[in-house]
């Protein structure tokens, strides 16, 4: 704790846009693992966790609002930058894509919940494609961003239905699996 957050090379304005979205994030993962758990202790405290992750997201999501009123093209940028770029804490830990994928797999914490619950909800609250004050960059940004946002959502529809063909294919080998061997 005594060596603080380290945002790396972002500016202030681009790191209370990042952690907007990963505090959200954080809290859909947290809260869809203790559904996951089938255990009513785990599922409550995951669930009070999840609660405190909102209200850091609610704190950031706010100052981002503000930064949009003062400085809308380079918050713009920020969010079109941090929405482009974005990866959750973590990322560089070896095994993480291995451990992403299982994650993703179960349901937990995907394209879809990422695109659906964490990123367009915040945009939304931040009117972001129903501006009107922005210039030349902070429509290019937009612009941007919004490209980003439908090959986002394509991914999303092709990895929501792969998972529900991989999980249609072992549900039906684990049906076979126990039908009765008439020979016995």
């Amino acid at each position: 704790m005594t060596s603080g957050y380290d945002s790396g090379d972002k500016t202030p304005l681009e790191a209370v846009t990042y952690v907007s979205f990963q505090e959200l994030a954080t809290r859909v993962s947290h809260r869809n693992t203790g559904k996951v758990t089938n255990d009513p202790v785990a599922d409550r405290m995951l669930a009070r966790i999840s609660k405190d992750e909102n209200l850091h997201m609610v704190f950031y999501r706010n100052i981002v609002a503000a930064a949009l009123e003062i400085a809308p093209d380079e918050t713009m940028r920020a969010i079109a930058g941090e929405v482009i770029g974005f990866e959750m804490p973590g990322a560089t830990m070896a095994g993480f894509r291995r451990n992403s994928m299982i994650i993703a797999k179960a349901g937990i914490y995907d394209l879809r919940l990422h695109h659906d619950d964490v990123i367009m909800p915040i945009l939304r609250h931040w009117d972001v494609f129903e501006r009107t004050d922005l210039g030349g960059d902070g429509e290019r940004a937009r612009d941007e961003l919004a490209t980003f946002l439908e090959g986002l959502d394509t991914q999303a529809s092709r990895f929501v239905e792969r998972r529900a063909e991989n999980r249609a294919r072992a549900a039906a080998r684990s049906d076979s699996d126990e039908t009765p061997d008439v020979a016995s």
